[in-house]
């Protein structure tokens, strides 16, 4: 019997806890950051850490390397049990039956015929080797889904720790094992369970809050392709953690507080359901073929947007506790322009047309009077709206009750004889994080319950250093930059620019002919930002350069890059930029 798992619902649903750390350049944008992947692993017996704890921060030996590998393999007792041999003269005692072990199953070949490179530290490249013939059978992680080139240059770059082992540790879990020919279609993580490494129970309660978790139809089939089975599940890394007491019931999209009963069943039945052990409490019935979708919540009040079928009308429900109250009644336009919802801490917001707004509370719903243009709510409440012509954009703020705060008028200086052009190219906030907002309409932050205009220049990307100073990707105020990939328009720009604490913003380099549309990181004034170049509109590949000192560097680039323009695309790209900054 072979099991396929249906897309996953939740992957995004969870997020870390605030403040958490990454550690390392492998960002696995898992809900448990580096730490919390570090004490997963600890937890399940496939790392140990250091005599001064995780030490994360710190470079690894090829030696130290082997340690870790062979524990992460759950096969530390194994290796320390038996008798390995191995060419290598430069192994010391306490790690030579680990490389032995390695050696022995086909995992390390050392840097020459008879020397290991013990002492030398290992970099990102050789651990993903380690990692990739851990799996499968190959010698080289190049085309494989597990890690891509870009990400090995960078970190080695970076320099290879600890905190980017666990990472890509971590990763390994959810990545499926074909080893040996093996077709049974586990992750890594069931593969060591069946070995007995640790039990679905153990890897549960470790993987919890670290590692993300799907809720979603298991369905199994038999050997002619019949569906014998689609039980209700929790899988995290394909590893089935809980199942729904209940046969024919399926996930409600976007959460994993309510299920609901399939397509098949005579009513339709909402289910409010306990995430970790999966038991279901009814909430509401209704007749076949309605429908419910889940729109955010506030406080322990969930809201929901109900179509009854039989009476052929949408409701905005609450959910508090066992109680379900319908606080709104809507047309079908109204319900359409009901699922665009703004979430906060505090509750969220949602418009039924362009004058109407209501917040959702955690007891109950209240009109909302700015409805029109709104474009951020940040996580304390505050609503930020654009206002947009072929002249001008206005940014206005208003506070969670509802009182205007702050409003700024962004001119705009694209230059179009059509009027309607011009308004589609105006100042616009596209991106936000946190308490910063920003676009074309320049950058925002949220501060004491007000919006703080950091700059009116075009900010596409942007990352803030640790003196305070923000680094941006911008374009001069009379472009719009974009390029086309996948039938999707992206903003580009083609400079960096800097923004220090007094608002002062400085020009470091401008890249013509460059859609520059994300920056990577800023270190220590070390900027690292990324450049598309589209592929005939159908994808885009990228180059990532390193902007230090005031020299720019291509550093690496993504595969299609060299399958589109050849071998030598980093080198004629270098060459173009050397020209064009006119650098030695």
């Amino acid at each position: 019997m072979k099991k396929f798992v249906s897309a996953c619902l939740m992957a995004g649903l969870l997020t870390c806890a605030a403040g958490a750390a990454q550690v390392g350049t492998i960002n696995n944008n898992y809900p448990g950051d580096t730490e919390a992947q570090a004490q997963m692993l600890y937890d399940l017996g496939l790392f140990k850490g250091t005599d001064k704890g995780f030490a994360l921060e710190k470079s690894m030996t090829r030696a130290e390397a082997s340690v870790m590998l062979t524990r992460l393999l759950g096969a530390e007792k194994t290796a320390l049990a038996g008798n390995w041999k191995h060419p290598f003269i430069d192994v010391p005692q306490w790690a030579d039956k680990y490389v032995g072990w390695l050696y022995q199953n086909g995992l390390t070949k050392g840097v020459s015929a008879t020397l290991y490179g013990s002492q030398r530290n290992v970099t990102c490249g050789q651990y993903c080797i380690f990692l990739t013939r851990a799996h499968l059978d190959a010698d080289s992680y190049q085309g494989t889904a597990f890690v891509d080139n870009d990400e090995v240059r960078q970190t080695d770059e970076e320099g290879f720790i600890r905190g980017d082992a666990v990472s890509l540790s971590a990763r390994l879990l959810s990545t499926n094992y074909a080893k040996n020919g093996d077709e049974s279609d586990r992750s890594v993580a069931e593969k060591l369970i069946d070995d007995g490494v640790f039990t679905a129970e153990q890897f549960k309660n470790a993987a919890w809050d670290v590692l993300p978790r799907d809720y979603s139809n298991d369905y199994q089939y038999d050997g002619k392709w019949n569906l014998i089975a689609s039980p209700f599940v929790c899988q995290i890394a394909d590893v089935t953690v809980a199942q729904c007491p209940i046969d024919g019931v399926q996930p409600v999209s976007g959460t994993d507080r309510y299920a609901q009963s399939d397509m098949e069943q005579s009513d339709f039945i909402l289910y409010r359901m306990d995430s970790k052990t999966m038991k279901l409490t009814q909430v509401l019935s209704l007749p076949q073929e309605s429908s419910v979708e889940y729109l955010g919540r506030a406080g322990e009040t969930d809201y929901l947007l109900v179509y009854d079928r039989k009476t052929e009308t949408y409701s905005l429900c609450s959910v508090h506790g066992d109680t379900v109250k319908t606080e709104l009644t809507l047309t079908e336009a109204q319900q359409q322009a009901a699922r665009t919802v703004y979430q906060s801490a505090r509750g969220c917001i949602i418009c039924t047309d362009e004058t109407t707004g209501y917040k959702l509370t955690e007891t109950g719903v209240e009109p909302f009077n700015m409805a029109a243009g709104i474009c951020r709510l940040t996580d304390n409440g505050m609503t930020v709206t654009q206002n947009c012509t072929a002249d001008e954009t206005v940014l206005t703020a208003y506070n969670w009750n509802g009182q205007k705060t702050d409003s700024y008028t962004i001119s705009n200086a694209y230059q179009s004889d059509d009027a309607e052009v011009r308004k589609h190219c105006a100042p616009r906030i596209i991106g936000s994080d946190g308490a910063l907002l920003w676009g074309t309409a320049g950058l925002y932050r949220e501060e004491n319950g007000r919006l703080v205009q950091v700059t009116d220049s075009p900010v596409i990307s942007v990352k803030q250093d640790a003196d305070g100073a923000y680094y941006a990707v911008s374009c001069d105020k009379s472009e719009r930059l974009e390029y086309y990939a996948w039938a999707a328009a992206y903003q580009a720009g083609d400079r960096i620019i800097r923004i220090d604490s007094d608002d002062t913003v400085t020009t470091l380099v401008v890249l013509a002919d460059t859609k520059i549309d994300e920056l990577v990181s800023a270190q220590n004034g070390k900027v690292r930002f990324k450049a598309a170049l589209p592929a005939d509109g159908h994808g885009a590949g990228h180059f990532a350069y390193v902007l230090e000192s005031g020299r720019v560097t291509v550093r690496s680039a993504t595969d299609n890059i060299f399958y589109e323009y050849g071998t030598d695309a980093m080198q004629n790209e270098q060459t173009r930029i050397d020209k064009l900054l006119h650098q030695e």
